[in-house]
């Protein structure tokens, strides 16, 4: 089965995302320290918060960043319990930069 055209065409590095540009602007430079501060992207639908997040993460962790990302949408988790268990799971797994 083919992928939507939209994950097709989704950034695949933060050097391909358009627009934005102060964002785009510091979002390169930690893709390109190979290292980036606890980040929190917040706005409205459809504005790449999710597509920053991920091209941000190939470009530090290669293959692996999946392992590297929680991603989380707040109209699939609306419980407090649910977010924390959620993230006290990632957080006890070893992350790839420090195996």
């Amino acid at each position: 089965m083919s992928d939507l055209w939209v994950e097709k065409h989704r950034p695949q590095s933060v050097q391909d995302i358009r627009g934005q540009l102060p964002v785009v602007q510091r979002l390169t430079i930690y893709s390109e320290n190979k290292e980036f501060p606890h980040l929190l992207f917040a706005g409205p639908p459809g504005t790449g918060k999710t597509t920053a997040a991920m091209a941000l993460t190939k470009d530090v962790f290669g293959e692996d960043y999946r392992q590297n990302l929680l991603e989380m949408n707040a109209s699939d988790e609306r419980k407090l319990e649910s977010i924390r268990n959620q993230s006290k799971a990632i957080c006890k797994n070893c992350p790839l930069w420090q195996c």
